[in-house]
């Protein structure tokens, strides 16, 4: 359908016939030029819309000549309106797209949509440039271009653009594309030293496209769930569209940080030709491993991001005002109050044809228009992988782990970044790097913070400065991506962080070349040993008061800090290695397996391998945790990825009772590390069955666990080591 005034002067007959031509669906022989009035009767059998549709035709007169287009030039009415004159100094024609408002019509640069080779494209950023085309907008940061697209089902997504120099580059260029559920605004980070700044991507060449996923912010649509089967398959045409406008040279690539990086992640799984390649970073490739660790609920993160989202997604937030005298602060109600959108910024940014934020307010009020808003009381009694909320969504759906035969199909380059110290993030990216041995992907495991700007590394507690260094990553990141573009095929590459060493290594394999598993047994007075141990069992009455603070890794907002663990192990079981006679590298998955008895039927083990220094100091490496009765341990083969070793299905059907005062083996991951042990150092085995501040308490009965050493079955702890070199 073409409003009126699209449809104009001595060229509309060749508009119809071009348009026509482009869309082969479309028969000049079916076009109808004007409706007839309706009948009341009519009117009455119709729907609602129709209804409102017709009644506006009912009440038609004619053409109204101040509003007769004839004669007008269409860039010249545009530019009059909108104020982006400047922009078609770079269109010879305005070139329509069917799925684009009309300021959009005239942003876009009428080029070829060729897709050269692009070698100048550079992997540092350049200075930038002062030049800026004026908008209709007061703010520096507003987006060059800014439009709503529609989906399939006819929904409508908010796109933002953002152009080298703002304007459309004069030859076609590739798109970095983020999608976010945080603001599109808010992904753009201009003029900062923020590790996710779209700034270098810009001095390079490339053109910025942020997008407001389905049912949050600016966009419209209801969300019973997050990443769910309509936001994934939206992806694809986001994509396509991208690829086929003019300043495009037909290369996507998707990248971002956490949830933006988990988009990166899905986008590899679904058949676009466009997206030449992604660069996920901080994902959670299994919300899963995230959410539930070992089947324990990770309350602490899950419930307080839920209630943050959800008021993001409904424009609501607290802020301290700018308008307020004193800069109080401010309950932000875009939902209620339209004059609270324009201080929502950049949490919510309008498109650029909303300038009273007409359409936008009509996307936060028909939020649950359809649908219910999901929020965490959804999933507070999920406890198994394969359980479902009542509108029949898991997280487990949500990520790129459930669709690894896709990811395998269609093998997009990756450049993968995690951390050994931001939750999981580190064994995940591990995980999918074994998972796709086909794929081309270079993974790199650093030892920062959730963000990437600040080191995390436990054995530095005093040092923040990021490895790599924050140039080095932007630069990086270009480099692969400037690969892709070009068809060159990275090769399959690990590098990653050595906690205590500050240095990155190499490896092609996981564990690394070289590692072998050595085997210490639990043995009596808390050690450790090679040998054969005495036979006996330690008692330990579970101290539900054991944490490992609210600044540990599991705290994706702050910095990991686990500080001298001397202290907290007194709440737990420990036992120490001697002390090593040379340095070794410990790179891997260490597992714990233990011969054990538990009081109540709900046990959940945590479990800490930490390093003792001759002095005392007790230094944190990694941890693992399982509820006892997600012990079983499964065919890797009949999962959805290799999860490493002692895999566990986490299925309710393959759950195993745990009768209390009755011994049962329990075997498990700890996450996989790689760490620098200095000659005389020992390795400590922490045990306990809790961690307060972060994960849920199952049962609230008093627990105590009886571990058993030696016999044929011994409890004992497999560390991967090779000596340091």
């Amino acid at each position: 359908m073409l409003d009126a005034d699209d449809y104009f002067g001595p060229t509309k007959d060749l508009l119809i016939e071009n348009l026509c031509d482009r869309v082969p669906c479309l028969d000049i022989n079916s076009v109808i030029y004007n409706w007839p009035k309706a009948t009341s009767e009519e009117l009455a059998a119709m729907p609602k819309m129709m209804q409102e549709v017709h009644q506006t035709i009912n009440a038609s007169s004619g053409v109204m000549a101040e509003y007769d287009s004839s004669g007008r030039d269409i860039e010249t009415e545009t530019a009059r309106h909108y104020g982006l004159s400047e922009l078609f100094a770079h269109s010879t024609t305005p070139p329509g797209h069917p799925q684009l408002h009309r300021a959009t019509f005239t942003t876009l640069a009428a080029v070829s949509t060729a897709a050269p080779e692009y070698e100048e494209l550079e992997s540092s950023p350049a200075a930038p440039s002062d030049a800026s085309a004026p908008t209709r907008h007061a703010r520096p940061d507003w987006s060059d271009v800014s439009y709503y697209l529609s989906m399939r089902d006819g929904l409508r997504i908010a796109i933002s653009v953002y152009f080298p120099d703002h304007m459309p580059p004069a030859k076609p260029a590739p798109v970095v594309l983020v999608q976010t559920r945080y603001g599109r605004a808010g992904a753009r980070h201009k003029d900062s030293d923020n590790p996710r700044t779209l700034d270098p991507w810009l001095r390079a060449g490339y053109v910025a496209s942020t997008v407001d996923v389905r049912g949050t912010t600016a966009s419209f649509g209801a969300r019973d769930c997050e990443l769910g089967p309509d936001e994934q398959a939206d992806m694809d045409e986001i994509i396509q569209h991208l690829a086929g406008l003019p300043w495009s040279n037909g290369k996507i690539i998707a990248t971002g940080t956490s949830y933006t990086g988990n988009t990166a992640d899905l986008a590899t799984t679904r058949p676009t030709l466009a997206l030449v390649g992604a660069i996920p970073r901080a994902t959670d490739f299994d919300f899963w491993e995230l959410l539930w660790p070992g089947g324990i609920p990770n309350d602490s993160l899950f419930r307080d991001w839920a209630a943050v989202v959800h008021e993001m997604d409904f424009g609501r937030s607290t802020v301290v005002s700018d308008s307020a005298p004193n800069g109080e602060v401010k309950v932000l109600d875009g939902q209620s109050r339209v004059d609270d959108i324009a201080e929502l910024f950049p949490l919510i940014q309008p498109v650029d044809e909303d300038a009273e934020y007409t359409l936008l307010h009509e996307a936060l009020r028909t939020r649950e228009g359809h649908r219910r808003h999901w929020n965490a009381d959804d999933y507070k009694n999920i406890f198994f992988r394969d359980d479902r909320t009542a509108n029949g969504h898991s997280f487990f759906d949500a990520c790129a782990a459930a669709h690894m035969d896709a990811v395998r199909r269609q093998a997009k380059p990756v450049q993968y970044w995690g951390s050994w110290m931001d939750a999981n993030t580190g064994d995940e990216a591990i995980n999918r790097f074994r998972s796709a041995p086909g794929v081309p992907s270079v993974t790199i495991i650093t030892a920062n913070n959730h963000g990437g700007d600040v080191l995390a590394d436990p054995f530095f507690p005093d040092s923040t400065d990021p490895l790599p260094a924050m140039d080095e990553q932007h630069k990086m990141r270009l480099a692969f991506a400037n690969d892709v573009v070009n068809g060159n095929v990275p090769p399959r590459l690990i590098k990653y962080c050595v906690l205590g060493a500050g240095s990155f290594r190499e490896a092609t394999i996981w564990p690394p070349q070289g590692i072998e598993y050595a085997h210490f047994n639990l043995d009596r007075a808390g050690t450790l040993t090679r040998s054969v141990p005495c036979h006996g069992k330690d008692i330990y009455d579970v101290d539900f008061t054991a944490t490992t603070g609210k600044h540990n890794r599991w705290y994706q907002f702050t910095r990991a800090s686990y500080g001298d663990r001397r202290g907290h192990d007194l709440k737990l079981l420990t036992y120490d290695t001697p002390p090593f006679t040379e340095d070794m590298e410990l790179a891997g998955w260490p597992v714990v397996v233990l011969q054990m008895s538990a009081a109540t039927s709900d046990p959940a083990v945590f479990a800490y391998l930490e390093d003792v220094a001759p002095d005392g100091t007790v230094t944190y490496i990694t941890e693992g945790q399982l509820r006892a009765i997600n012990r079983k341990i499964d065919d890797r083969d009949t999962l959805p990825y290799d999860p490493g070793p002692v895999p566990h299905s986490f299925k309710r059907a393959d759950a195993l009772p745990v009768a209390p005062g009755e011994k049962f083996s329990l075997g498990f991951k700890l996450y996989s590390v790689a760490a620098l042990i200095n000659k005389g150092h020992r390795i400590r085995l922490a045990v306990g069955g809790a961690d307060i501040d972060t994960f849920r308490r199952l049962s609230h009965a008093p627990e105590r666990f009886e571990v058993y050493r030696g016999g044929s079955e011994m409890s004992r702890l497999n560390l991967p080591l090779r000596p340091w070199r």
